[in-house]
């Protein structure tokens, strides 16, 4: 189905795209030109990526459309050249901008260049497969929690617990968690599941075993109770080797990043921006 150009926002995003690529306004040595605006070239290259960003690799462009785009870039360049002439691209600003998505363009052009799969073996894959389910699948837990509002709250029903009160009781009195009137009863679960203070405190727990202190988290206060843990069986390799690989891929790349900031040259101008010292 021949893709539908609006011409309108189609300039808009046009204007965008030139402005902020430089590059568009260079002869490229081994690339057609399609057309040049006051000396200045459009390369066949060029306006196939114009092309892709807008149709999204969704349906067929016509000679019709292809000669209409051209003209919407044909437009926005004879903008951008009147821009420049008039010296809006050194208004600090606009300056800032032109150099913030270069500096952009490039960056997600190196990492997508650092992310080939290629880069990750197959014997490192597999590796990482055996360190991550050597011990079988992931832990799972059933667990119960009391809700509420206020840490004091919870305290008192902690003391109540040491006691010698019932868990479930004190849920379905206290709880404000939509599982009370059930005893505070979450089935089972994957910690992974959990936000990060709630889950912290069901591993630290051994079955049987309830909230010493009151946990936070974003909902309120929890005590927490563990009535059972269980292994699940691990993944088979190839169920998991695509997302092994991409972990790999962007340990690869985060090194890469340190490498480079550990061997820069960077200098705080700033008296705020040098971060502090351990």
């Amino acid at each position: 189905m021949p893709i539908r150009f609006r011409t309108g926002l189609v300039a808009a995003a046009l204007a965008a795209g030139l402005l902020a690529a430089p590059a568009l306004a260079q002869d490229d040595a081994s690339g057609e030109v399609v057309a040049r605006v006051n000396g200045e070239p459009i390369s066949a290259d060029a306006l196939a990526q114009l092309l892709a960003q807008q149709t999204q690799g969704r349906g067929e462009v016509t000679a019709a459309q292809r000669q209409q785009f051209l003209d919407e870039v044909i437009t926005v360049t004879l903008l951008a050249q009147d821009a420049e002439a008039r010296d809006l691209h050194r208004e600090p600003d606009i300056a800032a901008q032109l150099e913030n998505t270069r500096r952009a363009i490039l960056a997600q052009a190196l990492v997508r260049s650092l992310s080939g799969e290629d880069r990750v073996s197959d014997e490192a894959v597999r590796e990482l497969y055996d360190e991550r389910f050597a011990g079988g699948g992931d832990r799972e837990y059933r667990a119960r929690h009391i809700l509420v509002p206020e840490r004091e709250t919870a305290v008192g029903i902690i003391d109540e617990l040491d006691a010698g009160g019932d868990f479930a009781e004190l849920a379905a009195e206290h709880s404000e968690d939509s599982n009370a009137d059930n005893g505070g009863d979450l089935g089972w679960f994957a910690a992974a599941d959990m936000v990060g203070p709630f889950a912290a405190e069901v591993e630290a727990l051994e079955p049987g075993e309830y909230s010493d202190e009151p946990v936070e988290t974003r909902f309120g206060w929890h005590v927490v109770q563990v009535d059972d843990t269980r292994a699940t069986d691990p993944p088979a390799f190839d169920e998991v080797e695509d997302q092994l690989r991409m972990e790999l891929v962007r340990r690869s790349v985060q090194q890469y990043v340190q490498e480079l900031r550990a061997e820069a040259e960077i200098e705080y101008e700033a008296d705020w921006a040098e971060p502090a010292q351990d």
